[in-house]
């Protein structure tokens, strides 16, 4: 049965796991569902024994060192890996700009029930509005389950123009952040305005420049939504 990766309470906190020793060592308070950054395992533990070490709903990732993950890995190998995971998940994330390569495997997600983020980052600046409403044309095509749009902004002008696009009507859950200096305020001012995926890192270190902790995440959603 697929797991309703949006349920209450709203933003959901996806504690990011990039490491070995602090997977072994998930709470089921830690967040309300985990990432796995495979890329950033060794090659020979990206299959860890995921469902007895996982305390928490299941969100797998595999990026590219061109996406912003850890790794150079042939595209071949990574659509396997995934796929490898699929029991074990309730989520996969996938780069929209690769999604046409990996149709088989986003088909082979949903039928097992398994949600499909479709996502974009831009480590340089902020995308245009007709940018970020053709990312969204195409997470729909590709039957992504969310979009979601990780962007550096410079100036408050990037930050207002992102979300006046996020308080558009849209067809898809939007999770949308803000990476560098911006960031904090970007991941308030959006979790405040319906981005649905606030991601928190666990660990020591953050997977994305300005990246809140999972627990400084939790405790945002306490104090401003009150859940």
């Amino acid at each position: 049965m697929k797991i309703d990766l949006l349920s209450s309470p709203l933003p959901r906190v996806v504690g990011v796991v990039s490491d070995e020793t602090t997977w072994r060592a998930l709470q089921p308070t830690d967040a309300d569902l985990v990432e796995l950054r495979v890329d950033a395992l060794p090659a020979d533990r990206r299959t860890l024994p995921l469902r007895e070490l996982c305390p928490l709903p299941l969100l797998v990732t595999f990026r590219h060192r061109s996406e912003g993950g850890q790794c150079e890995v042939p595209e071949e190998e990574r659509v396997a890996v995934v796929r490898s995971l699929l029991p074990a998940v309730v989520a996969m994330d996938w780069e929209l700009a690769q999604a046409g390569h990996a149709g088989d495997l986003l088909k082979e997600a949903h039928e097992r029930g398994v949600s499909v983020i479709g996502s974009y980052h831009d480590f340089v600046g902020t995308p245009t509005r007709e940018l970020l409403s053709d990312l969204e044309k195409r997470a729909v095509a590709c039957g992504a389950d969310v979009l979601k749009v990780a962007f550096t902004p410079h100036t408050e002008q990037d930050l207002n123009s992102a979300l006046e696009w996020l308080r558009a009507n849209h067809h898809l859950p939007v999770a949308l952040m803000g990476m560098g200096a911006l960031a904090s305020q970007s991941r308030d001012l959006f979790s405040r305005n319906g981005s649905v995926l606030l991601y928190g890192y666990l660990g020591n270190s953050p997977t994305a420049p300005g990246q809140w902790s999972a627990s400084r995440c939790l405790s945002w959603r306490r104090d401003t939504c009150g859940t």
